[in-house]
């Protein structure tokens, strides 16, 4: 299955889905797959992927073990940030009144389908 596939699942089985990507921890995004064409994942991925690192540092410095998950409510939408393995993660945006629980196990499905392809 490509990339591209595992991305439609979520957004196909999540009507309030605005985009998803598939991003490395440098913020470069791998793949992508968007709703809403206006919606700039790429400038999202990289600014996100920042804060995540940051918050590993932090997570580790307190010996608190590795982040798995973030999420992010906006005024515009709710940001959900998976993490595959420590070189990738998945990035979901969804409508601020969307559906967080759905949009959390949709992404968990789809990460132990991806640290196969990894």
């Amino acid at each position: 299955m490509s990339f591209v596939e595992n991305l439609r699942k979520i957004t196909n089985n999540l009507e309030d889905s605005l985009g998803v990507a598939l991003v490395g921890m440098d913020g470069i995004v791998v793949e992508e797959h968007r709703r809403d064409n206006l919606l700039d994942l790429s400038a999202l991925a990289a600014e996100f992927s920042a804060v995540l690192r940051q918050i590993e540092e932090v997570s580790e410095g307190l010996h608190f073990g590795q982040s798995q998950e973030l999420c992010v409510l906006a005024d515009k939408g709710l940001i959900l940030i998976k993490k595959i393995n420590p070189e990738y993660f998945l990035l979901l945006v969804i409508h601020s009144e969307g559906n967080f629980g759905k949009g959390r196990y949709l992404l968990r499905r789809e990460v132990a389908q991806l640290e196969k392809e990894l």
